[in-house]
């Protein structure tokens, strides 16, 4: 998909963020995402995630198995797409969207604490949703808690911000032209 038809789909319908959690029900059936390497993708098919919430209201969205140290996966948790991170042996969530153009979180580079957007850069720090760009656009973050070998996220333990749009740090400069 290009470019011009990423901005196509995102106008059709309501936003990047709204398109991403669209597909990623459909293509799911509000399942968690899949496991990242097929080593782990048998344990994951054998099994089903638990589908009641814990006593605390939290819902199972991935196996302990199926996410390793410095490794991250964009999973729903109700109607939230949530970034789960396991770094120093913790487990970390927060909001998937990336506060400048809803860039998906769960699928940057997470270099120890800290996990940059694939789209422009944005930087975050996974521990507590710190945007490290603009101190302005904090992400939320989640309960996230590790039981009986399952992952469950619960509520959001902060806000962040619904602000959107902001300077590029990806070395890009844009060029306005004049008509």
């Amino acid at each position: 998909m290009g470019i011009r038809d990423l901005f196509k789909r995102r106008a059709e319908h309501g936003g990047l963020r709204s398109y991403a959690k669209q597909k990623m029900k459909a293509a799911l059936g509000g399942q968690d995402a899949p496991p990242s390497s097929p080593e782990r993708a048998s344990s994951s098919k054998e099994r089903q995630l638990p589908t009641a919430p814990d006593a605390e209201g939290r819902v199972a969205v991935a196996w302990s198995a199926d996410l390793a140290e410095g490794e991250a996966r964009t999973v729903l948790a109700g109607d939230a797409a949530v970034a789960v991170f396991r770094v120093d042996g913790q487990l970390f969530a927060i909001d998937s969207a990336c506060t400048h153009e809803d860039g998906p979180l769960g699928e940057g580079t997470l270099e120890g604490g800290v996990v940059t957007c694939p789209y422009h850069d944005w930087r975050f720090e996974v521990r507590t949703g710190r945007c490290l760009s603009h101190e302005d656009r904090d992400v939320a973050c989640y309960q996230v808690v590790e039981q009986d070998g399952v992952i469950r996220v619960g509520a959001r333990t902060s806000s962040g911000t619904g602000e959107r749009g902001g300077a590029h740090d990806d070395g890009l400069e844009v060029i306005v032209k004049q008509v």
